[in-house]
């Protein structure tokens, strides 16, 4: 498969989704709003309204300073059973891969499976925390190869018109590459806040550690539209702050409500 014909069916993806997600509830006012969490690496520590499922979905394309390509329908599903307790769902729907003087391989991502809880402190300030299993549910040279846990320690507060999540955690793979270690840390903060009444901005600053491994920071800048309450759509860019992370990746995704459990 080349990798215009990947780029146009990653793409092709994700505007088939929006536009039935933008068609399917446009006349319905009676959903709560949504809580994306997209398109950051950062989680803020909040979960969706209780009884609801909330989807995310997305397109990203990852163009590496080496030439190599990779490209990506990332998902995810969560669900809270209160303000405090729920479940995340998620993973990437297709993902291809080309580096440069390889073969290029594409198909089903791995999944990842979380529980989440947030601690409350204030009406404006939350730690939550975020611990699972990625399962290996991709070829062995697209994901994980064997099932690897994550963790990830939350803090969001509102200062003002700036809402503020800072991140920090990582993931124990059970195999790697000779000389790396097993635990991945990772840390990231973003900032959001609205410009408009149907128009926010975010950005962030990420990266993560790996002993073996040269240490990647990126920066990430991203706009959203509250097309409703139920759907919110984002788009944006990151880029490689350091030489081991000089890629530049494009997304676009949306948040919705799929429907009510309870």
């Amino acid at each position: 498969m080349s990798r215009a014909h990947c780029r146009r069916r990653v793409a092709r993806v994700f505007v088939a989704f929006v536009l039935s997600a933008s068609f399917a509830h446009a006349d319905d006012t009676d959903e709560p709003s949504v809580t994306p969490y997209r398109p950051t690496i950062s989680n803020p520590a909040n979960l969706p309204v209780p009884g609801w499922i909330e989807g995310e979905f997305g397109g990203q394309h990852v163009a590496g300073e080496d030439g190599s390509r990779n490209d990506s329908v990332p998902w995810l599903l969560k669900y809270a059973f209160d303000e405090n307790h729920g479940v995340l769902i998620g993973g990437n729907a297709y993902l291809h891969n080309a580096p440069v003087g390889m073969p290029s391989r594409g198909g089903f991502g791995d999944m990842l499976l979380e529980w989440k809880q947030r601690f409350p402190i204030s009406d404006k300030t939350a730690f939550g925390i975020e611990a699972g299993v990625i399962l290996p549910t991709a070829a062995d040279d697209l994901g994980v190869g064997k099932p690897a846990w994550t963790v990830n320690a939350i803090y969001s507060s509102d200062f003002g018109a700036l809402h503020l999540d800072i991140n920090a955690g990582g993931t124990r793979y059970a195999t790697t590459a000779s000389g790396l270690a097993q635990w991945q840390s990772a840390w990231a903060a973003a900032g959001s806040w609205s410009l408009t009444d149907v128009i926010g901005a975010a950005l962030e600053f990420s990266g993560t550690h790996q002993r073996g491994a040269a240490s990647t920071s990126q920066i990430l800048g991203a706009i959203n539209y509250n097309r409703s309450t139920h759907l919110v759509l984002d788009a944006g860019l990151a880029y490689g702050l350091t030489h081991a992370a000089h890629d530049l990746s494009i997304f676009a995704g949306a948040t919705v409500y799929l429907g009510r459990l309870r």
